[in-house]
């Protein structure tokens, strides 16, 4: 792989990471006091009290992260401010280096003190990546190892992905019919979700095997030839687009298909752009970046083999970068949930007539078309999908928020789409849990209903504040 045949495409998939941490931060502007606020369901600067309190001095390196300075409300908006800021000037070729590493500390200390919130794959997959990015941004031309590492980073993300479903032994994955299940039960469907869910069996088993091939078979090509590294971006980028037309996945689908920049050399890109014709590389310069390009495939590779077969060393040695999350594990639905259990919030005034609080964007009324929202993520609606898989005594974060809903704190029900109480708090609140299905079509034409659900249990005790009158 010749890198000087990627001058076109490093500078692209840097601008383009500018698009994607836009999407990040400028969805967090209206969330982040609601979740992570002074007020929140999860407070970060009592959250950072109480790691502070457990391991004194060593909390700054467990949980890196600027708000140990300044965890305020306006600080946390300014925060995201900031980093919006920072997006757009990367997107348009800004001083690449600083914007990427600002860009990284500012969301590196979000996921730090996010909690639930901020728990998710993706969050790391883009540290991991922008990390390799601020280093392939010091050159014109990419230094091959910082290279090497970007590409493997590439072939982790797909072919972790893909082994994980093998790994778990879930009968829907080894018999091919976890697509069956996935468009009804993924934690957000959008419209064309309950389409695709209608389709034949035949045509699920084929997507699960074309996902596989994807990314445990064609990720092997990334270190091939151009063209078979072409064909690579055609495969994977499809698979991407695929799976963001059919569901909702925050900006997961667009990060990928931006990294997947890098597989396509300038031989495709200078009919449009250009010859490039940068500049000498400094030797210091590239003895630096090797040297580090070499720690970043070191730990890559670690852990590539912890992920198969576990190594105490290697666990050790992953924990010294982990709160920096510079080598992630990767893989997603490891088991594909078969049922769909949503969690539906009530509040009461009496402890007789309930009403029902509605969220932006996870199923509630049945009559109510699911939604396409990704590259957004409505961080609340997704973790409260995870909560079937739990018990309520266990859950903090969903305790704190229905004690918010008691208090009718307004950065809270600012995160809903119908508060039932808008003047004043309910005196009682509970969850339920109910089994939802997609519709079909005849109840779809003849009522508009897209759900159909149906109760199952009590998932919380009624709850109310003692000192209320």
């Amino acid at each position: 792989m010749d890198v000087a045949n990627y001058i076109h495409a490093a500078k692209i998939f840097i601008q383009l990471l500018g698009l994607v941490y836009f999407f990040v931060f400028s969805s967090f502007i209206l969330q982040i006091r609601g979740l992570i606020g002074k007020n929140g369901i999860l407070p970060a600067g009592i959250f950072l009290q109480q790691i502070k309190f457990r391991f004194g001095s060593k909390a700054y390196y467990y949980l890196p992260s600027i708000f140990w300075i300044n965890s305020s409300n306006a600080f946390l908006v300014g925060v995201t401010i900031v980093g919006t800021i920072a997006s757009l000037l990367l997107l348009f070729g800004v001083f690449p280096p600083l914007m990427l590493i600002l860009l990284y500390v500012l969301h590196l200390s979000i996921v730090s003190v996010g909690q639930d919130f901020l728990s998710f794959g993706w969050e790391m997959f883009l540290l991991e990546i922008t990390m390799n990015a601020f280093f392939l941004s010091w050159t014109e031309v990419p230094n091959p190892l910082i290279w090497f590492s970007l590409n493997l980073l590439l072939f982790r993300f797909h072919f972790q992905a893909g082994a994980v479903k093998l790994q778990s032994r879930d009968m829907t994955w080894s018999n091919f019919t976890a697509l069956a299940f996935h468009y009804q039960t993924q934690p957000i469907p959008n419209t064309q979700a309950w389409f695709f869910h209608k389709l034949p069996l035949a045509f699920h088993k084929a997507s699960t095997a074309f996902m596989f091939i994807a990314e445990m078979g064609f990720a092997f090509l990334i270190f091939g030839t151009e063209e078979m590294r072409l064909l690579t971006w055609f495969i994977l980028v499809g698979l991407q687009l695929m799976i963001w037309f059919s569901g909702n996945f925050s900006y997961l689908n667009h990060l990928t298909i931006v990294l997947c920049t890098i597989l396509i050399s300038d031989t495709y890109f200078n009919p449009f752009l250009g010859i490039p014709h940068p500049a000498l590389t400094p030797l210091w310069e590239t003895i630096v970046l090797s040297t580090l390009g070499t720690l970043l495939v070191f730990i890559q590779c670690i852990r590539l083999y912890h992920h198969f077969f576990w190594n105490s060393w290697f666990s050790t040695i992953l924990s010294w970068f982990s709160p920096f999350h510079l080598a992630n594990r990767y893989g997603i639905f490891a088991v594909m949930t078969t049922k769909r259990y949503e969690i539906i919030v009530e509040g009461s005034e009496d402890g007789k007539v309930w009403k029902e609080y509605c969220f932006k964007y996870k199923p509630s009324e049945v009559d109510r078309r699911p939604r396409r929202i990704s590259p957004f993520q409505p961080r609340l609606d997704w973790q409260i999908w995870f909560l079937p898989f739990s018990m309520f005594e266990t859950q903090v974060w969903f305790k704190n928020f229905l004690i918010r809903l008691l208090q009718n704190t307004p950065e809270v029900l600012s995160l809903l789409r119908v508060n039932p109480f808008p003047d004043h708090p309910p005196k009682y609140v509970r969850a339920l849990v109910y089994d939802y299905i997609f519709s079909d079509f005849k109840t779809l034409r003849k009522d508009g209903s897209w759900w159909k659900r149906t109760y199952i249990y009590p998932y919380s005790p009624t709850l109310f504040l003692q000192n209320k009158e």
